[in-house]
């Protein structure tokens, strides 16, 4: 797993552009409420592209799997080629995605049991909380929340160019 000290500025100011683009992508894909249905598989997908961007150490794989299996089963179900209940097939989109992340994990991604468990914990707990926040139910909110993972790249990345601080001198 690639620790927030130790990636490099580059790497997380090219990861930032594609979390800016996915922002972009969903406000203006997701802005229908009947398109809202893609709205996990887009930011899988900006999650991918920053790991892509990353390299096999530079982290986000734990989270685009779980957020594609779970995004794919959504717009499934939507589209009614799945048929069944909301909550056993968006169970197994994730679960597959949690594979995926095991299997990118054993060929040397940072692809981690603690990614896969912090992205299916907030997906479900978004997708819990949806029906008694209205916010949740927005593409506009998700494209928000992207433009916020990419500004705090970009400052990580500042943090990260920056010279290290002078020792104390007593």
């Amino acid at each position: 797993m690639s620790s927030i000290a130790s990636k490099p500025a580059s790497v997380r100011v090219r990861q930032a552009g594609a979390f800016a683009a996915g922002a972009i992508a969903l406000a203006l894909l997701a802005a229908d409420p009947a398109d809202f249905r893609r709205t996990p598989l887009l930011i899988g997908l900006a999650y991918l592209a920053a790991a892509s961007l990353g390299g096999r150490r530079g982290g986000h794989w734990s989270t685009a799997c779980v957020l594609i299996g779970w995004g794919l089963a959504v717009v499934l179900v939507g589209e009614g080629i799945i048929e069944t209940g909301d909550a056993p097939a968006y169970l197994a989109g994730a679960g597959a995605g949690a594979l995926v992340a095991a299997g990118l994990e054993r060929a040397g991604f940072s692809a981690d049991l603690l990614g896969v468990a912090a992205a299916m914990l907030l997906a479900g707990l978004l997708f819990g909380l949806s029906p008694d926040v209205a916010a949740l139910e927005q593409g506009e909110t998700y494209a928000a929340a992207l433009a916020v993972v990419a500004v705090v790249n970009l400052a990580l990345a500042l943090r990260a160019g920056a010279p290290p601080d002078p020792p104390c001198r007593s």
